[in-house]
This record gives C-alpha cells, structure tokens and sequence, in this order.
C-alpha cells in the first residue's frame, strides 16, 4: 500500500523535466595584452631574483678584481663607485635579467619571447607605423626638455649622487650608450613588459599605469637621492610611458619614447659649452 497523500499533486515524470541550462562561458573583460601566463607570484620571484643576483654580481666583480690584483683592498671603494665599474654591473644586471625572464616565461606560450613580453606590433588604428614610430621618438625628446625645464625650477639644494658620472668626457659617454643603448630595452621589457600586465590585471588599467610609473621612478631614487622634485618628475614620466603602453598595447612605442627621452639629453649635452671644458679622462 502507498502512503502518498492522494490530494498532493502527483510528480511529473523525469522525462518531461526540462534540462539545467549549461553554466555560461566566462566571458574575460581585459584587454589582450593582458591575458599573460605570469602572476604576481612570479613577479615576487623575478623581484627576489633581481635583489639576489646583484648582491652576487656585486660580490663576484668585486672579489675578481682583488684577487686578480687589479684594485686592492684599500682603493676598492673608489673603484667600484667608477663610471666604468658602474656601468659594467648595470650591463650584467640587465642582461641577467632578461635571460632570467626569458627561461622563466618563454615555454610558458608558443610565442617567441619578445612576443610573449609584449614587444608586439601597436595597436594605431589607421596611422601608419612609418609615421607612429617617428612620432614616438620625437615624443620622448619633448617630453625630455619639459621636464628638464621643470626641473631647473625645482633644483636640488645639494648635488646629485648621479652627477658623479658625469665629471669627464669618458664617463658620460659610457654613461650615453647605457642610457641610449641598453637602458631603454632592459627597462621597457621588466616595468612595462613584464611587470605591467599583472598590475593591470589586478588593479584595473588606471591602477596598473600608476603603480608601474611609481616604480620606475622609484628604481631611480638612488641615483638622484636628494632630488625628490626630480624622483617625482620621473615617476610622472613612467606614469606616461606606461600610459602609452596601455592605449596601443605594445612596449614597442614606450622604448621609443624612451630612446628618445634619453637620447636628447646626451645630444643636448654633447653641444654645450659644459662639457667641452671636462677633461678627457679623470
């Protein structure tokens, strides 16, 4: 015997039920450019690795040159505050760097690695690259001599720690072509290639240009300590090169911009009085 209650209504069939609608497809709202394969797990390892690999850069050159016997114990302080010094350990640091960050992201895409870091075509709609490209040169070179106009209104009160490499001719030309030749692209590929896209995953477009140019000014502190008009004048620059960055979704015309900036500065100081009067070598 059943004990159904024969006033309930009685089930409809399996059959007639209708089915469960299937879960729709995640529809991602962020841009292309940055639906990268790293997250900010990777970028607190690439940071560990870029503190940890230049204390041992630094210790490894500074142990070649005492045992060597190229410096000794008593002058390696001065030595290794040189222009040449200096330079040559930026250079390491950079290339390590980018060798570190393409091992680490290269099998994650099949892409080549520039491609992947976001050294990809710009997005310009119908202005040609031919004319976009020139454009972005002739951009940083402005964007240089304004702030440096800014700057002279807001000049430190003491020298720059910087200004040390720039007391003979030999050094500001090392000083040219890391500026020019190397900086821009090491740069360009860590703060805007790299660390970039997940900052604006995370944070949303606007907060990803901000925190990415507030680091980029920040890498810089050390070298114009004292200077904290020029500090924040540079984060402003980064603010702007990141900028650039998210409208055409490309690093590409942020190393432009960036070559440019930098390029006109050492132009610039190559046909002044200034530096004709430096001697040759210290």
């Amino acid at each position: 015997m059943s004990d159904a209650d024969p006033n309930l209504p009685l089930p409809e069939s399996d059959a007639a039920a209708p089915a469960p609608a299937p879960p729709s497809a995640p529809v991602s709202l962020l841009p292309e450019d940055l639906r990268v394969p790293w997250n900010w797990t990777d970028v607190l390892i690439f940071l560990c690795f870029s503190v940890g690999i230049l204390v041992v850069l630094e210790y490894t050159m500074q142990t070649f040159l005492l045992t060597t016997g190229r410096v000794t114990l008593k002058n390696l302080p001065a030595f290794t505050s040189s222009t040449v010094y200096v330079a040559v350990r930026q250079f390491l640091w950079f290339m390590l760097l980018l060798v570190f960050l393409a091992f680490t992201l290269r099998p994650r895409r099949d892409a080549p690695f520039w491609d992947t870091i976001g050294w990809r075509p710009p997005s310009i709609g119908e202005l040609s690259r031919v004319t976009f490209y020139p454009l972005c040169l002739f951009g940083g070179a402005v964007l240089a001599i304004v702030i440096a106009t800014a700057s002279n209104f807001m000049a430190p009160k003491g020298p720059l720690p910087i200004q040390q490499f720039f007391l003979d001719q030999q050094s500001i030309y090392l000083m040219a072509v890391m500026a020019v030749l190397v900086a821009p692209i090491a740069e360009e590929t860590v703060f805007r290639g790299f660390l970039y896209p997940v900052f604006g995953r995370s944070l949303g477009i606007p907060g990803g240009v901000l925190l990415t140019g507030i680091l980029f000014g920040l890498m810089h502190a050390q070298q114009l300590w004292g200077g904290w008009a020029q500090i924040g004048l540079l984060v402003l620059v980064g603010v702007i090169f990141t900028f650039v960055r998210a409208r055409t979704r490309s690093v590409i015309p942020c190393y432009l911009l960036h070559f440019g900036y930098n390029a006109i500065q050492f132009v610039g100081f190559f046909f002044s009085d200034q530096f004709h009067k430096l001697p040759l070598i210290r």
